[in-house]
């Protein structure tokens, strides 16, 4: 069955609610005051069937100017409009304000419904029809047919359900895909339920079951229960009203204006780029870093304007612009949005979210053009790249990916897969990278490695943390990547964790050979009783600096044994050393220094770091002041 949802629009007592309870038999006022006052003040949900195969849900919206945050938050999402004109009265300020609302939304479908027919004269009506095709003048209900009923008499109804049936008709199917929303527009308690939220699908869908988020309230819960248009279901889906019956949750952990969705599928914008419509009104210009109301689904929050390419915006332009919010919300690329000003209750503009989490744009810079352009104009995959790139050097992890370009995962996924087709874009694990990007922090990689191999020519190479701590921030599997890249282009090479140049040239092979030679006959000749730094230089004729490097090399390479307090030893003098150490633990089992100063006749000096070195490799330890072999 194919499911549409249409809202009302029109001033207030011009029988929008009569209307509906014409079409659907379902009363929309259901508060005390509403009853009392005669008005609509909240937002009123009926729906009704037209044959077998269409189920219409309606969005009644208040008409007053003082609930147009009501009006805004029902009218965000419907499929089509029922523009209500009250015979009696003609075209009414909150008539021009509800066709401003409903074009920014970008509403594209409409019947015009002239009610309140059995209080005028046929004259009366076509005057009102005059009045109505002169108002609607190059909107977007130009074109759209004008129905005139009496909700009272219930004449001429059916022919506006058959011009809602051609409609429905003509209408696409939304699709399933897409991030799931569910903006709140109600909640309340059923006892032995627990706690409902209702509101309109705008797109994805949700299964009974499923986990699910309450944002900005980053609370969790799974969906109890699926109503649509009072029928439960196994699934709720883009385009229908829904009820949700939620595990856990209090009805006051939630509220109008929070959004359902699924976990880290949505995130919270402190500011957004946007496309901004200022309406032709008879106004003075809006300045930069104006504070405004910003209305989103059913989301009203402070913005703070900032006008990128100059210092106001004009009644009748639309600019490229940024909102700053005084407390963060949840939207998405593509959205329309209400701007209405901060004391005057007037709708000024609105227009379309571009991006959900831009950079802090320099004022009239040389990349704002572009990065319009490709915002409001691109395709899927401009605009999935641009993201890419404001991540740099570290790219951007697909799970937020796609909630900046506003698509599912498996959307995403296959638009990075093109991007890397195209040689574009590269993806390493669960991030994509703009594919220049990669190819720059590769170079600088490669050299870091050759700026630290000439200052450091005879060292084993610089430490793979070492060296990701000298590069741009970014993920470690980038890093690796690399690296990995670097080795297989011959570029670089890696032993153990030191990463070096390849092949940095046979004359200096040569030359870490003798001094290496040098060195170990000299500490193999002292055996457990190295000379220190000085001495060994003097001893090896090779200086300090040259000494510590390669005394560095000699350790990597597993060559020499470094303990404690800058002693270096011959590697087989420490085996022997080692040996000597098992072979009295295990006939003695146990020893002080004292006892092994027997074995090994050494001053303190180098006794207590070798015995600590026995302890550090395991082989023994340490009991009050006596040794015993580990295990």
């Amino acid at each position: 069955m194919k499911r549409i949802v249409i809202g009302t629009a029109g001033h207030i007592d011009h029988g929008k609610t009569a209307l509906i309870k014409a079409l659907t038999g379902i009363d929309c006022d259901r508060l005390k005051e509403e009853k009392e006052r005669g008005i609509t003040t909240e937002l009123g949900f009926a729906h009704f069937r037209l044959g077998d195969d269409l189920l219409v849900g309606i969005v009644d919206v208040p008409g007053h100017e003082k609930f147009i945050r009501h009006m805004v938050a029902g009218a965000w999402g419907i499929d089509m409009v029922l523009f209500v004109v009250a015979a009696d009265e003609g075209v009414m300020p909150q008539t021009r304000e509800h066709m401003d609302i409903c074009e920014l939304l970008g509403v594209k479908r409409g019947v015009i419904v002239i009610t309140k027919k059995d209080l005028v004269d046929e004259e009366m009506i076509e005057l009102v029809k005059d009045d109505v095709r002169e108002f609607v003048a190059h909107r977007f209900l130009e074109n759209a047919p004008v129905v005139v009923v009496s909700a009272l008499t219930g004449e001429n109804v059916d022919l506006l359900k058959e011009e809602i049936l051609h409609f429905a008709t003509e209408m696409e199917d939304r699709s399933r895909e897409g991030i799931f929303r569910l903006p709140v527009d109600r909640v309340f308690t059923i006892k032995g339920l627990g706690t409902i939220v209702t509101g309109t699908c705008i797109s994805g869908s949700v299964r009974l079951g499923e986990e699910v988020e309450i944002y900005p309230a980053s609370k969790r819960t799974k969906v109890k229960n699926i109503q649509a248009y009072h029928e439960d279901t196994e699934e709720a889906a883009a385009g229908q009203r829904v009820a949700l019956n939620l595990q856990g949750i209090e009805k006051s952990d939630v509220e109008r204006g929070m959004i359902i969705g699924k976990p880290g599928t949505l995130m919270f914008a402190h500011r957004i780029d946007a496309k901004l419509k200022y309406l032709n009104l008879p106004f003075k210009p809006i300045r930069n870093d104006s504070i405004l109301r910003f209305h989103i689904a059913t989301t009203q929050e402070e913005a703070r304007l900032v006008i990128l390419g100059k210092d106001d915006i004009e009644p009748g332009e639309e600019l490229f612009v940024q909102f700053v919010f005084r407390r963060p919300l949840v939207a998405l690329p593509g959205d329309n949005y209400i701007l209405r000003g901060s004391y005057e209750i007037q709708t000024v503009g609105g227009g379309t979210v571009l991006d959900i989490m831009p950079p802090r744009h320099k004022r009239k810079g040389p990349e704002l053009e572009e990065s319009y352009r490709v915002l409001d104009h691109g395709d899927d995959l401009q605009r999935t790249l641009y993201h890419i790139r404001k991540g740099g050097f570290g790219g951007m992890d697909e799970g937020k990916l796609a909630i900046l370009v506003g698509k599912d995962g498996v959307r995403t996924e296959l638009l990075i897969k093109e991007l890397e087709r195209t040689g574009l874009a590269k993806r390493v694990g669960k991030v994509a990278v703009d594919a220049d990007r990669f190819m720059a922090y590769r170079d600088s990689l490669h050299s870091l490695v050759k700026e630290f191999t000439a200052k450091n020519p005879l060292k084993a190479g610089i430490s793979k943390e070492e060296l990701r701590t000298r590069l741009p921030r970014v993920d470690i599997g980038l890093f690796r990547a690399a690296v990995d890249e670097s080795i297989r282009e011959g570029r670089i090479d890696i032993e153990k964790d030191k990463v070096q140049l390849k092949n940095t040239g046979t004359t200096l092979d040569k030359v870490r050979a003798d001094l290496a030679g040098r060195i170990l006959s000299v500490l193999q000749n002292h055996g457990l009783t190295p000379p220190g730094l000085k001495d060994l230089a003097q001893q090896t004729g090779v200086n300090e600096k040259d000494l510590r490097d390669i005394l560095g090399r000699l350790v990597f390479a597993g060559e020499i044994v470094k303990i404690k307090g800058d002693f270096y030893f011959h590697r087989l003098v420490i085996d022997e050393f080692k040996e000597k150490a098992k072979a009295y633990l295990t006939q003695k089992k146990e020893m002080t220094p004292t006892d092994f100063k027997g074995v090994v006749d050494l001053s303190r000096k180098y006794m207590i770091p070798l015995l600590e070195y026995l302890d550090e490799i395991k082989l023994t330890i340490r009991v009050g002041d006596k040794r015993i072999l580990r295990g």
